[in-house]
């Protein structure tokens, strides 16, 4: 993420318990995909405390920071009402990859060419899979 402070400048911002650099960095670092905790993420801003409302601020800096996640509930106040700093998340870089495409393909399946996706990551292999059961593999593979 970007060089990030607290919102009313009252305290610098950290760089989390796992290693040097900020999630951004980290994630870029390690080829593109990091599992990361909310605790980190909460201390790379500044905060003390995880509220519900400090993963839409997490969200947005990791947006800004070219950076997605999921699953994508873990930002979502709405949806996960008590955030705890043990739970986990994968960031990944935004590109035009095949990671991206895929992951994006199952968070928003209306708003992605699933068929061209699922086609692209299974060229070599056998073309007889159902589009369900290509879906259903890269599930499995996420760990959704």
């Amino acid at each position: 993420m970007k060089d990030l402070t607290h919102p009313q400048g009252d305290r610098p911002a950290a760089t989390g318990g796992a290693g040097a650099g900020t999630v951004a960095d980290r994630c870029r670092a390690s080829g593109g995909l990091l599992k990361v905790t909310l605790g980190e993420l909460r201390e790379e801003l500044g905060y003390r405390r995880l509220g519900r409302y400090v993963l839409d601020e997490v969200a947005e800096s990791l947006t800004e920071a070219g950076l997605g996640w999921f699953p994508s509930w873990r930002l979502s106040p709405r949806e996960n009402d008590e955030p705890r700093k043990e739970q986990e998340l994968w960031v990944f870089v935004r590109d035009a990859g095949l990671r991206c495409q895929v992951i994006d393909a199952i968070q928003d399946p209306d708003d992605s060419d699933v068929s061209a996706v699922l086609n692209g990551l299974l060229a070599d292999r056998p073309q007889d899979l159902s589009p369900e059961r290509k879906l259903s593999l890269i599930r499995e593979i996420l760990g959704l």
